[in-house]
């Protein structure tokens, strides 16, 4: 069961957090033409396991970490489109990219945390989530079995990780003594990966 009330809240957290705007998240109208040239009517594929929330009239992508990262949770959807599901980039809205992915008759809408206004920073987001060809050819070879089995193994890397399990729930970050850690956590698979610069070190069940 869903809170719909939630979701004003939520979506006034987002434009705390990420600055939204009441035009289109890209600088000038020619930024916003190059954006239709290059994605708009053009099929992709999806770059990772997609896990959306439900959002009114359409599910919601959060290529930000704003969602996994608030305070409130934030249930998702019963969906899960697997790696390599065709996405189609229709418009932009506001904070949002819009797209049909698959056969599902709802539309996504992805959030994304552009803040420069360019097409680059914009590309540079959407290319954790868009692929033109397989997305299973750029992982590495011997990562290849287990993000087909949807699975994770140490050694994995964050955008690994993504194309087997789809985004986390709930990221926590910090500086440690050999770099960077982080702890991912899988609220359905009831699991904490933990990631030192980015790759995966260990697990554990909860």
């Amino acid at each position: 069961m869903h809170n719909k009330g939630i979701y004003p809240l939520i979506i006034g957290l987002f434009c705390v957090l990420t600055g939204c705007r009441s035009q289109t998240i890209l600088q000038s109208t020619s930024q916003e033409q190059a954006f239709q040239q290059r994605y708009v009517g053009k099929t992709f594929y999806t770059a990772m396991v997609l896990r959306p929330y439900e959002f009114t009239d359409a599910y919601l992508i959060d290529l930000t970490g704003t969602i996994a990262g608030a305070p409130v949770q934030t249930p998702r959807s019963s969906l899960t489109i697997p790696l390599g599901t065709p996405i189609e980039v229709t418009a932009l809205a506001n904070e949002h990219v819009i797209a049909r992915i698959g056969e599902y008759s709802l539309p996504f809408r992805i959030l994304v945390l552009t803040k420069l206004g360019t097409l680059d920073t914009l590309s540079e987001e959407l290319s954790l989530l868009l692929a033109e060809s397989a997305p299973l050819q750029s992982a590495r070879l011997p990562m290849r079995p287990f993000i087909t089995r949807q699975e994770v193994t140490p050694g994995m890397s964050r955008r690994e990780v993504f194309m087997s399990w789809g985004q986390p729930d709930k990221i926590i970050s910090s500086p440690g003594a050999s770099g960077f850690l982080e702890e991912w956590t899988y609220f359905d698979r009831q699991i904490r990966l933990y990631l030192s610069n980015g790759f995966i070190t260990n697990w554990q069940q909860y």
